[in-house]
């Protein structure tokens, strides 16, 4: 979608959300995981604030619920931007059935999107 604010063009349109979020270093063990908020959401990726410091290029692994999903979707995800706390992750290769998942999600919140 189109930001026209800086001149650049986002590839997925954003939802507001408030969902918790468990994050972890890719080569971390599973019980390594802590707890961040997301306060966007797309098909693409989310924004998290993380107290830890997350360097840009970190993989991570994201759990998170959604609504009418019985299982917590878990995605493999790249730090792509940080300032401050705040944490732009992209999703890296989700399978169909996640990327679905999102998506199904996602037309649920149209009310609530924003570019």
């Amino acid at each position: 979608m189109n930001s026209s604010k800086q001149g650049w063009t986002r590839r997925w349109t954003r939802a507001k959300v408030d969902i918790r979020v468990k994050i972890r270093r890719w080569e971390d063990p599973e019980d390594a995981m802590s707890v961040v908020r997301t306060y966007e959401l797309s098909e693409g990726g989310m924004s998290i604030y993380a107290s830890e410091t997350l360097e840009i290029g970190t993989f991570l692994q994201v759990v998170f619920p959604l609504p009418a999903v019985a299982s917590p979707l878990r995605l493999r995800a790249v730090v792509r931007n940080r300032r401050g706390f705040r944490c732009g992750l992209e999703f890296v290769d989700p399978p169909a059935a996640e990327r679905q998942e999102l998506a199904r999600y996602l037309g649920a919140t149209e009310g609530l999107i924003q570019s």
